[in-house]
Parts: C-alpha cells; sequence; structure tokens
C-alpha cells in the first residue's frame, strides 16, 4: 500500500489519535476543526516530523521488547473498522495474544522522549493516550490493552494495563458519531474554538505524591544533609592536598605520622591513607 492508499484510508474514519482532538483534550493543539481539516480537505497530508519518524523506527523494536518481557505473542493486524459505527477505524500497534485462557488484547506502544517518559512513569497514562486506547477497544470489541512506552535514554520499558470502559467508550462514540455526520459528511466545519468533552485522571502513576507535613520535615532534613555533606568533602580535599603538599616536600615517596600515610607512586600521583581507619576494619 503506497502512502498516498494508506492517508485516504485514514481519512475514511476517525481514529485513535483523532478521538483527543475532537473531545478537546489533546495537549498537542489538535482541534475539531483540524480534524475536520484532514479528513475532508487532507489538509495533514505532510511528511513525518522527526518525532514521528522516530517513533516508526523505534516501533518494531519496542514490540519485541514486550515480546520477551510478557512472553505474549504479538500479531500485526491491518486497519480495522467496527462493523456497525463504520466512521470508527483502528490502526493497532499489535494484537496481543496471550496465554490461554486469557483473551487477546491491544498493544500500543509509545518512543517519547526522556523528559515525557519519565512523566510517564510519575503521573502515569494521560487522557489522550487512555482515549486513544479505549477507542481501539471500542473498534475491536477486545477487553484489555497494554500501555507500552520505552525510551533509549532511560533504557527501561514501562507497561501500563488499561481495562475497557464502556461508560466511557459510549461517551466517546457519541461525540464521535455527531462529528462525523454532522461536520465531515457534510463538510461543514465545526466552530474554531473546543471545549473539553471528556475530563480523566492519568492512570497508574508508579510515584505517589508526598504531602505530608512529616514528608516535608524527612525532605529538608534530607536537603540540609545533602549541603552538609557537601561542604565537608570540600573540606576534606583541602586537608588532604595540604598533607599531599608536606609530604612531597619531604623529597620521599611516602610520609606517614598519626597513622595517616602519605605515598606518591611513580607517576606522581599520590594516595593519602587512614591507617587507624584500615586497622579498626
Amino acid at each position: 500500500m503506497t502512502r498516498s492508499e494508506w492517508l485516504a484510508l485514514r481519512r475514511s474514519g476517525l481514529g485513535g489519535s483523532d478521538m483527543p482532538s475532537v473531545l478537546g483534550v489533546c495537549p498537542y493543539g489538535g482541534t475539531p476543526l483540524g480534524v475536520w481539516r484532514s479528513k475532508v480537505l487532507g489538509a495533514q497530508d505532510t511528511e513525518p516530523s522527526a518525532d514521528m519518524q522516530r517513533g516508526n523506527f523505534l516501533e518494531p523494536i519496542i514490540r519485541d521488547l514486550y515480546v520477551k518481557k510478557t512472553g505474549f505473542q504479538v500479531q500485526l493486524p491491518t486497519l480495522q473498522r467496527h462493523s456497525i459505527e463504520t466512521w470508527a477505524i483502528a490502526n493497532l500497534d499489535g494484537l496481543i495474544i496471550p496465554n490461554l485462557p486469557q483473551l487477546p488484547g491491544v498493544l500500543e506502544i509509545k518512543a517519547p522522549r526522556l523528559g515525557k517518559f519519565i512523566a510517564f512513569e510519575e503521573y502515569g497514562v494521560p487522557a489522550n493516550y487512555q482515549i486513544q486506547v479505549q477507542h481501539y477497544m471500542g473498534v475491536t470489541g477486545l477487553e484489555w490493552a497494554d500501555f507500552c512506552a520505552w525510551n533509549a535514554d532511560a533504557f527501561r520499558l514501562l507497561i501500563v494495563r488499561i481495562e475497557r470502559d464502556n461508560a466511557l467508550i459510549r461517551l466517546m462514540w457519541e461525540a464521535g458519531r455527531e462529528f462525523w455526520e454532522r461536520h465531515v459528511l457534510t463538510g461543514i466545519p465545526p466552530d474554531a474554538g473546543s471545549a473539553p468533552m471528556v475530563k480523566l485522571s492519568s492512570l497508574s502513576p508508579t510515584v505517589c505524591k508526598m504531602d505530608s507535613p512529616e514528608w516535608m520535615m524527612a525532605a529538608g532534613v534530607w536537603r540540609e544533609a545533602k549541603n552538609i555533606l557537601k561542604e565537608a568533602e570540600a573540606y576534606e580535599g583541602s586537608c588532604r592536598e595540604q598533607l599531599v603538599k608536606m609530604a612531597i616536600e619531604t623529597g620521599k615517596a611516602k610520609a606517614r605520622g598519626f597513622d595517616v600515610s602519605v605515598s606518591i607512586d611513580k607517576n606522581g600521583v599520590p594516595r593519602v591513607r587512614d591507617n587507624m581507619k584500615e586497622q579498626a576494619a
């Protein structure tokens, strides 16, 4: 399939990446008007960005990492279309085939930059990606999905299980159906502005946010101790330099006194030892 054929197929329905914009919850500036332009006018038929190219390049690698991590098989299905709501389409990153008796699930792959990857770990799966995955489950009829992200700098895999939410899918699809029938099929553009139609909290963060007075006090004490340690290390370095200077002035390869010794190797590199500490150990 050529790129132009693929783009034409994408214009034949609303996919998972379209739904956050239709619902007014896309954090990247996507709007219902932008989706309308892409479906009716083909306004977004541009070459993929650097981030998109990176994602396309890393997707099979991340898929293999997921398979190795979970032991599940992953198939690559063609574009899916709902049998009744024919405007609803899904381009899956993978169809998960788990061990029996568990039924198949949706695999959604992301290759974010480091900052966004850490945000996924700390704050969970954001609303726009939850909507994308729920849309895919609505199209396929599947009951669960794994949101899988990997970053080369962090070099670790994040997998978050997402269960099907029928109430959310109904809400999403009411808006999606109305958008498709009222605007795409008629060619009438929606209003330029958009208000969020849904409100979702981030899903399954791996970091628990601590805001108790006890935590604040413990954090402050630790930070103070860290600063003291930094100052102590700087002071220790200054004292070490003084010992080395005095040892070098003797003209000998080794100097010792009060259970502290300084030796100078053949390359002129000094070594300071606390003999009392070593004997105690």
